[in-house]
């Protein structure tokens, strides 16, 4: 209650816990009138009995925003003081006086338990600035864990936020400030963010693992397929998360989602080099090329998972559920990268493989420029055209071919080698 806005202008974006930022108080906060104080009373009373029965409450059933315990979970500094007061609260110009005198005096143990135990804390819960009271704080107990995911994290926030809107309306004008702290609130910034990071990670990540394919097989076919095997792998870990281990898309994901494309473009992009690599070996057919891409590749890619998986493996061991979980995702990422590069990328290969040079970077190229010489190379042109000299007579022009010699000339020439390799293969 009593703080209006914060100031931020001069702070440091760089440096956000240094100094810099003010306090903007509200005017208007006056505890000292029985209506203000029956409406911080009413406001205790609201937070105490706030239904939630959505799932980032974890209340077991009796479905309030607050926990729910034989002992108490809250603290509300105007009962406490109105209990101290012998059951009446001061008004007036007595209010401040023995406001003053309970903040310096009272012990927050007498009024409250072990639940808030290091919570509650008058110096700081009741804010006397200059020799006024210019701000107070209520705690309460909430059923939401600090590892809320965003998704329902949300849920929980806009509720709180709609309900709160609506009892202020009800309230005194000098309670219309009022605001809600809550860390798990705020790390719903936080994590809002991270999934905005994730999500542009995927969106720069696939673009660039299909250059590096491009560059490394200098084959735009396989680098094709092979973002394909990437692209399924990152989903089948993101739906492993939520299927088998009802994770929904939280810190832990955020991060660890830009670190599994990492993980799954390893073992596919050694499989897809070998292959293209097998052409220079004298291997033109799809199941020679597979099959010497997994007989020379294989044993490295299994070699690799497993040095890879055992590294997860030693984060099990950590007492932070935030490593488990990044041990589960490393393993996981590593056995869906090992099937899909192995099972669906060679099998793709095996069967649709490209065949020659098909889908070769520089056969593609050669062919733009054939078709752009008009199904002549420019060497062969000047070649077949010389230049008569002055004074000789110049060589008659050679009959021209039948029309079906010539339509199918022309259709030859039209016919892009990259494309016409592919005709040859069987399919």
């Amino acid at each position: 209650f009593g703080v209006k806005d914060f100031d931020i202008s001069d702070i440091d974006i760089y440096n956000p816990g240094g100094p810099g930022g003010k306090v903007i108080f509200d005017r208007s906060f006056d505890l000292s009138t029985a209506e203000t104080q029956e409406g911080v009373l009413t406001t205790c009373q609201w937070l105490n009995d706030l239904r939630c029965d959505l799932p980032a409450c974890d209340n077991a059933g009796y479905g309030t925003f607050r926990m729910q315990s034989d002992k108490k979970t809250h603290s509300c500094f105007l009962e406490d003081f109105r209990a101290w007061s012998g059951g009446v609260l001061p008004t007036g110009a007595d209010f401040l006086p023995r406001l003053k005198e309970f903040r310096d005096t009272a012990d927050p143990g007498d009024y409250t338990s072990e639940i808030l135990d290091g919570e509650v804390d008058y110096q700081k819960d009741i804010g006397i600035v200059n020799g006024e009271l210019r701000f107070a704080v209520v705690k309460i107990r909430s059923t939401m864990t600090g590892d809320t995911p965003y998704s329902r994290g949300t849920e929980v926030n806009d509720m709180f936020q709609a309900s709160l809107a609506r009892h202020l309306s009800a309230m005194p004008s000098s309670l219309s400030t009022t605001r809600v702290v809550c860390n798990v609130f705020y790390n719903l910034d936080l994590s809002r963010e991270l999934l905005n990071g994730l999500f542009q990670g995927c969106g720069i990540a696939m673009p660039i693992s299909f250059l590096v394919m491009l560059s490394s097989t200098r084959n735009i076919i396989v680098s094709l397929y092979a973002v394909c095997a990437v692209a399924f792998i990152v989903l089948s870990v993101l739906g492993f998360c939520k299927s088998a281990m009802d994770w929904d898309l939280g810190v832990g994901e955020a991060i660890a989602g830009v670190i599994v494309i990492g993980y799954s473009v390893d073992y596919v992009v050694h499989l897809a080099h070998i292959y293209c690599e097998a052409g220079h070996h004298g291997l033109a057919t799809r199941e020679e090329r597979s099959e010497f891409a997994v007989r020379n590749m294989g044993s490295t890619v299994f070699a690799g998972a497993i040095t890879t998986a055992a590294s997860g493996l030693v984060m099990f061991f950590c007492f932070f559920y935030f490593f488990t979980k990044m041990a589960i995702l490393i393993c996981v990422t590593i056995m869906f990268s090992f099937l899909f590069s192995l099972g669906f990328f060679m099998s793709v290969m095996w069967v649709l493989g490209p065949q020659g040079k098909f889908g070769d970077l520089p056969n593609c190229f050669g062919s733009m420029r054939l078709m752009s010489s008009g199904g002549v190379e420019p060497t062969k042109q000047a070649d077949a055209a010389p230049i008569a000299d002055e004074g000789e007579k110049a060589a008659p022009a050679p009959a021209a071919p039948p029309a079906t010699e010539k339509a199918a000339a022309g259709k030859a020439a039209e016919v892009p080698i990259c494309v016409d390799a592919w005709e040859e293969t069987e399919v």
